[in-house]
């Protein structure tokens, strides 16, 4: 299936991506297209207008200094699973880098690309000729949502693999627009909305991800139908800091692949803090973890399923980290 017809543009400036994503309604980033692409092929996005994100300096850097880690939004996750002091003091964060996909298209793909994602389902993400043989689904512009057979709503899940791990390490993101730069914690990047899952403001592009200096252990754990090419069924994040005596100070636990956004399991962070790290009753905070997230039949997964797996993964990364 081919793409369909569209105008290219390749600014040059942050500042000319803006002023041209301003310029139409349908306009869309390309960063390195592993999504994009064959999304459009699908006709699930049919723009008239590509601006190109690649030729502008300085989005494919990443450095490394005492305020932590600096990350350009156009650095291809190669790049970033590679880069020596991601490997050294973010290792969870190059390992969900290698877990993308295949090695193409972490040579192809970007770190905004990936953290920009659009939602999946298994009824939106399908052929034109697919779709035809029901009616539009809402996240589409139809009315109902095929998931729960109900109107005006959109249980789309997200998918990214990066997400929940920079959020656990509480990544902040830096996004230029129209009205200047403004820096926000990453996770508010994401609305919780199947239609509209990200929070950019019309004009807004995503220029950069700081992430603080390393602290504590993080960890994460991909259940996948395949081994290689596939995005997560349930995904996780697990960081915990340790005081003095090896107990809990403080925890972060982030699903992916089980809402409209990364969620974080607050109750079993409670339940976390202040345990001997030796001595986590695991089956006990996994079954909360579990508790606390909402999947949707999105795939060919159950959600019951999807708990019990989330559970599992929560218990096998303590156990890891242990």
């Amino acid at each position: 299936m081919g793409l369909p017809k569209f105008e290219y543009l390749e600014p040059k400036s942050l500042k000319e991506a803006t002023k041209a994503l301003l310029s139409t309604s349908r306009a869309v980033l390309l960063a390195g297209g592993t999504d994009l692409l064959v999304n459009m092929k699908h006709r699930v996005v049919d723009p008239d207008l590509v601006i190109d994100l690649k030729a502008i300096s300085k989005l494919d850097d990443i450095s490394f200094g005492k305020e932590g880690l600096r990350i350009g939004a156009c650095t291809s996750l190669h790049d970033l699973a590679s880069f020596p002091a991601v490997r050294e003091f973010y290792p969870a964060l190059s390992q969900a880098a290698e877990e993308v996909g295949a090695y193409s298209h972490q040579v192809m793909g970007t770190l905004g690309g990936n953290l920009c994602q659009g939602n999946r389902c298994r009824f939106y993400n399908q052929s034109v000729f697919w779709r035809s043989v029901r009616p539009i689904c809402y996240k589409a512009g139809g009315k109902i949502c095929h998931v729960v057979r109900k109107p005006g709503e959109c249980h789309s899940t997200y998918c990214g693999d990066l997400a929940p791990v920079l959020i656990a390490m509480e990544a902040r993101i830096a996004l230029i627009g129209p009205e200047g730069e403004r820096i926000v914690p990453l996770r508010k990047l994401y609305t919780g909305n199947g239609k509209s899952p990200l929070s950019l403001k019309r004009g807004e592009i995503l220029r950069e991800v700081m992430v603080p200096p390393p602290t504590g252990k993080t960890i994460y754990l991909k259940w996948r139908l395949r081994e290689a090419i596939e995005f997560p069924t349930v995904g996780l994040a697990l960081s915990l800091q340790l005081d003095g005596k090896e107990r809990v100070k403080k925890a972060r636990i982030v699903f992916t692949a089980v809402e409209p956004a990364p969620v974080e399991a607050r109750e079993a962070e409670k339940a976390l803090q202040g345990n001997p790290l030796a001595q986590i009753p695991t089956d006990k905070i996994g079954a909360q973890a579990a508790k606390e997230i909402s999947p949707m039949r999105t795939s060919t997964v159950s959600p019951a399923y999807k708990r019990k797996m989330a559970g599992i993964l929560l218990k096998e990364a303590i156990e890891t980290i242990g």
